[in-house]
């Protein structure tokens, strides 16, 4: 199982070094220039003395997009320059002040994306934990009453919320909060709002939420349970004897909660770091807000440290699920290293490949002394 674990952690390393690497590239390379804004100020200003290529190039220098002769760092060694940055603990500087919403407050990278965070987590736990609870309730009844008036009901809720995305039911639920006099944005906690202030503000976004998410999990867990309850071993219980409540906690719950425990582990994270339409209809100023600023400014640095995050946290759940996998299912085996000798393998292809040509050629010789032959 060591092993399998550090096999895991040394691909999950591997994922995450390409997955920021083709992200830094594609920011770099087709994104906007971080610094434009800056250079549009600095022409603006009327102390400025130096030509708009003259500040181009300072400001490059600055901000690690050229050396200090002036000459262009080429984007993989800029990666790999942030990369070195990364192990000492520096994850760069907010380049364009307008995407740092409170400066004093939001002195690094870190602060800037953990602070809001808070207000993201805000929205997405309760629903999680609201959602997931009722959501495979809900479905574990509905694949018990298959084809009955319950299972209907849960089947047009399922469709009803699959179908209809999150920013067409946000406007709908936010005229509703105003008819009704409900805050259609967040306080933050600046101005030090009472408890059932922040119940009220922040019931909407986590309504709107709860719902999308709960349908996933009905439909989720029904189909799961009526594949276990037509299961052949499912079948041998009930011609056994065993009550509907055995069946249900030895077979039933056993073998749902395996794929469910890494849907739960996933749609959390999901929702943690997706959450960017209900955080913008609702002025949440999470994480998701943050992000979404730096996108369209080139801000590389919140860009790459939401990457690195994001991913981080998504491969070490993944890693997380496996080995929960072998604990809720001991039939789950870790497999063994390969006994297999790959350089074997290729030095036989290679010589296939040789008795192939050799075969042909002579097939082409006799072919052709045939020919001669008949002539």
């Amino acid at each position: 199982m060591f092993r399998y674990i550090r096999q895991r952690v040394l691909f999950a390393i591997l994922t995450l070094f390409i997955i920021t690497l083709v992200v830094f590239v594609l920011v770099s390379a087709f994104g906007p220039s971080p610094i434009k804004s800056l250079i549009e100020k600095a022409i603006a200003d009327p102390k400025n003395r130096l030509s708009p290529a003259e500040l181009t190039i300072n400001l490059e220098k600055q901000y690690g997009l050229r050396d200090a002769n002036g000459n262009a760092i080429p984007i993989i060694a800029r990666y790999f320059i942030y990369l070195g940055n990364v192990f000492k603990g520096n994850f760069g500087t907010i380049i364009n002040a307008a995407n740092n919403p409170s400066p004093s407050e939001y002195t690094t990278i870190q602060k800037l994306f953990f602070i809001p965070l808070k207000y993201s987590i805000r929205i997405t736990l309760p629903a999680f934990l609201v959602s997931s609870v009722f959501g495979i309730t809900l479905g574990v009844f509905a694949g018990y009453k298959r084809g009955k008036l319950f299972d209907s009901a849960a089947n047009v809720f399922v469709l009803l919320f699959i179908a209809v995305p999150s920013f067409v039911l946000a406007p709908i639920l936010i005229t509703i909060s105003l008819k009704i006099g409900i805050p259609v944005t967040v306080p933050r906690d600046a101005l030090e709002p009472s408890f059932g202030e922040l119940f009220v503000s922040y019931l909407p976004p986590v309504l709107i939420i709860t719902l999308a998410s709960m349908a996933v999990y009905v439909s989720y867990t029904r189909n799961q349970v009526i594949t276990v309850l037509t299961s052949n071993y499912v079948l041998i219980a009930k011609t056994k004897g065993l009550s509907a409540t055995q069946i249900f906690f030895k077979y039933v719950l056993r073998n749902i909660s395996i794929p469910l425990f890494g849907l739960l582990l996933g749609s959390f994270l999901g929702l943690l770091s997706g959450s960017i339409i209900i955080e913008k209809y609702w002025d949440v100023p999470g994480t998701s807000q943050v992000i979404a600023k730096a996108f369209p400014t080139g801000e590389i640095n919140i860009i790459m440290f939401s990457t690195l995050f994001f991913t981080g946290l998504s491969l070490a759940a993944e890693i997380l699920i496996d080995v929960m996998f072998a604990v809720l299912d001991p039939k789950i085996t870790f497999a063994s290293r390969s006994k297999k000798n790959y350089w074997l393998f290729f030095k036989a292809y290679l010589e296939r490949r040789r008795l192939a040509k050799d075969l042909h050629k002579k097939q082409l010789l006799a072919a052709q002394t045939n020919a001669e032959k008949r002539v």
